[in-house]
């Protein structure tokens, strides 16, 4: 019988926890992403990618909780983050002000904002 960790029982169970219009805004964004559209035509390039429930990118992996309060355009998220320096607990931010062409993450503790480009 398979083991069940508790990343996969937390990542199972969030589409039950999160709120509808949360479920539907993440829906939108599931897919592969790479920082440059012109990086979308190599398969090697499509680092990152965002499932349901799951941000994860070359470096970290993150597991998206409930949604907070955000300005327009802009979408938060509770998060548990596993990035190279460790387990960090907080705010993930996604932008999404430009989606047609690109969306923008920050990480919980990080002032960067990492340019997503959908491949599709």
């Amino acid at each position: 019988m398979p083991r069940i960790t508790p990343a996969l029982a937390i990542c199972t169970l969030l589409p039950l926890v999160l709120p509808a219009s949360a479920q539907a805004a993440m829906e939108d964004l599931l897919g592969k992403y790479a920082t440059a559209k012109e990086s979308c035509q190599d398969p090697a390039m499509q680092v990152f990618e965002i499932r349901r429930g799951v941000i994860e990118g070359p470096n970290f992996l993150c597991i998206v909780g409930g949604p907070q309060a955000a300005g327009t355009g802009v979408e938060a998220y509770q998060s548990k983050c596993t990035q190279r320096d460790g387990v960090h607990l907080g705010t993930l931010t996604l932008d999404l002000s430009a989606t047609a062409d690109h969306i923008r993450i920050s990480l919980p503790e990080k002032q960067d904002w990492i340019t997503l480009c959908p491949c599709k």
